[in-house]
């Protein structure tokens, strides 16, 4: 994580603050936005449809009241018996301009078509088929409903009737794919009423209708109603459609052109909705060319088959221009109070921060020394001024502790070199004098100055054995004093790992490893040449090796292997003996660090590892044990190339 200034932190704790509550009150803002003005929309809309509904009832209404009352106008007895249509037609059609219906037609007590009001010709066509005459026919009652008028029952109306009704299927998008190109057929609101004699026997039937195909007095008067014909940026706000099936046949909504939309198609999904399921779509929907917030039902015949859907929308465009505009001012008021906030906050965060910057500096103060070093103790915050007064003290107390452990420092120098003088100066005499002892007993040893007895000779090899442990504690301590006064100086030279080091160092240990009876094997590959010191790594051998064969299984295997890193060189030394465990591997290169074997009373210093390991990384390589199987190999890996500034391992 990365560090910042105290300041800093302040400040940006302050801000995520502002920030989190801005953002809050934004979402809210947001939400109050959606729900209070597109819900309530969407609401309106549905409200909107109840006003279309009833007024398409109540143009459906007007149609049965005007057949209605003109059935029981007319008295047609005398007309129909007598066959004097002429008269009959001319008050039809008198009726039926007044009326603003679009036909008007006679039928006799069996259905037949007497007279028709556009089309004075009187064919004797049967009306028997037509829905509304049989139920009038057999009811009596007068009836009314919306209905699909096929194209040859509009020619017998009239071909201006057919004509209207023809509709070219224009590509809409997102509506429901279709191979059809037109529609030829009509949707009309239709209502037929009895024609009684004067005992009231039924003597006819009086239909008539009003063609929605192109006729725009219904999706006009919603617009005008209900929406009051306002506008946004030239556009309906409020439109209002009467599809048949799934086209146009009546509206305001506008085209690409500006013209009306006849001939364009309902979206694929409200298809599947209102026309395919019968439910109503309350949603947001495109229409034509814009989104609008939407509202369909379904128009249903006297059968209740859905054959076309009442639409009512309101543009969403003007809604979602207001939501923004509204979130965009409140969004700068909120930015321009986040900014303030900032501002306030930062002034704070520096306030809070001075006092402990002063504090900070009278750290670093410290640190770089300056013991003693104080603070003013009145920073006006109760709790710093405690944390001033605890540093002041502090301050002073390592000022007398600085100056104890400076004189003990002294006095732990002095006797420090002392220590290393001695270890050197005694280690060196007793160098030489253990290499005399050990050729005089050697020489006695080996009859030398005469011969002796078995006994003899065995208490001699026991003290040229010990000798030469001794020899070998005395060369690790000069080899420890050199290291801890800094004094290992490396002296790089070409050297082979086989012939120079590993080779001598198998032949001063091959008498150990004969009376072990153990098998060594030098697997080290001749070629492999490093840049090292020949005499430190010299006493790398002589360490590993020398422990191979002293903690080594008496007729066990001692293997030396090499590996060609390429800009390095891996070398292992392995042992049949106990495997070490993972608690012994964390001791093993500590200095005065010895493994106990009970089953085996070796002797030994514990910094043979320790010093081999500071020549290792002395040579910027590492050293490590690997415990196997039945025993352990100590691996180490050396950069062939030397280099002054390469860092050392571990």
């Amino acid at each position: 994580m990365k560090a910042r200034k105290l300041k800093t932190r302040i400040w940006i704790s302050f801000y995520w603050i502002i920030v989190v509550f801005a953002v809050s009150i934004a979402l809210l803002e947001y939400y109050v936005i959606e729900n209070d003005i597109i819900k309530r929309t969407q609401a309106r809309v549905r409200n909107d449809l109840n006003s279309a509904r009833e007024i398409y009832r109540g143009q459906v209404e007007r149609v049965r009241d005007a057949v209605r009352f003109t059935a029981l106008r007319f008295f047609v007895e005398d007309a129909i018996s007598a066959g004097r249509p002429e008269t009959l037609t001319q008050e039809l059609e008198r009726i039926r301009i007044a009326e603003s219906l679009d036909m008007l037609t006679l039928t006799d007590r069996v259905g037949d078509v007497v007279v028709r009001s556009r089309n004075p010709s009187v064919d004797g066509d049967s009306q028997a088929n037509d829905l509304l005459v049989r139920l009038v026919l057999s009811s009596g009652e007068v009836v009314s409903g919306t209905a699909i008028v096929q194209k040859q029952e509009l020619l017998k109306e009239g071909s201006d009737l057919a004509e209207q009704a023809h509709i070219k299927l224009v590509p809409t998008p997102k509506a429901r794919p279709s191979a059809k190109a037109e529609e030829t057929s009509g949707m009309m609101i239709k209502a037929a009423a009895p024609i009684f004699a004067g005992d009231g026997e039924l003597i006819g039937v009086l239909y008539g209708g009003k063609l929605l195909n192109r006729d725009y007095e219904i999706v006009d008067r919603v617009k005008d109603t209900v929406y009051e014909g306002a506008k946004y940026k030239g556009k309906d706000i409020g439109t209002a459609t009467i599809f048949q099936r799934d086209l146009r046949i009546s509206t305001n909504v506008r085209a690409k052109d500006r013209g009306r939309a006849i001939g364009t198609r309902v979206s694929e999904e409200v298809y599947d909705r209102v026309l395919a399921k019968g439910l109503p779509w309350v949603d947001r929907a495109f229409v034509v060319t814009d989104w609008y917030r939407t509202a369909y039902e379904p128009i249903r015949d006297i059968d209740g088959q859905v054959i076309g859907i009442l639409y009512v929308g309101i543009l969403e465009q003007p809604f979602v221009d207001r939501g923004r505009n509204i979130f965009f001012v409140f969004l700068g008021i909120v930015v321009v109070a986040t900014v303030l906030a900032g501002l306030l906050a930062s002034v704070l965060a520096g306030a809070i921060s001075r006092p402990v910057k002063h504090m900070l500096k009278a750290t670093e103060r410290l640190s770089e020394g300056a013991l003693g070093y104080e603070v003013d103790a009145q920073t006006g915050t109760a709790e710093l001024n405690v944390l001033a007064d605890s540093f002041n003290e502090m301050s002073e107390r390592l000022k007398e502790r600085e100056q104890s452990l400076s004189t003990s420092n002294e006095k732990l120098a002095a006797l420090n070199k002392t220590y290393l003088d001695l270890v050197g100066f005694v280690s060196h005499e007793l160098k030489g004098t253990i290499g005399i002892a050990i050729m005089s007993v050697a020489s006695v040893r080996d009859g030398l100055f005469g011969q002796i007895d078995a006994k003899q000779k065995e208490a001699l090899c026991l003290a040229t054995r010990n000798l030469k442990y001794l020899t070998e504690t005395v060369r690790k301590f000069l080899d420890l004093s050199r290291i801890e006064k800094g004094e290992l100086n490396l002296n790089p030279t070409s050297v082979s790992l086989r012939e120079d080091i590993f080779d001598g160092c198998l032949e001063t240990f091959a008498g150990e490893a004969a009376e072990k009876k153990m098998q060594v094997s030098n697997n080290i590959q001749p070629q492999i040449r490093i840049e090292g010191d020949r005499d430190l790594l010299r006493i790398v051998a002589n360490n590993l090796v020398g422990n191979a064969v002293k903690y080594g299984l008496d007729g066990g295997n001692v293997v030396l292997n090499s590996e060609d890193l390429g800009q390095a060189v891996r070398i292992e030394v392995y042992n049949d003996s106990r495997p070490i465990t993972e608690e012994e591997k964390a001791r093993l290169f500590k200095k005065f660090s010895r493994l106990e074997i009970p089953e085996r009373q070796v002797k030994g210093t514990g910094l043979g590892l320790f010093i081999t390991r500071e020549i290792i990384m002395k040579h910027a390589g590492d050293i490590w044990v690997e415990p196997r199987e039945n025993g352990n190999s100590f691996v180490f890996r050396i950069p062939k190339a030397f280099s002054k500034d390469a860092p050392a391992q571990g």
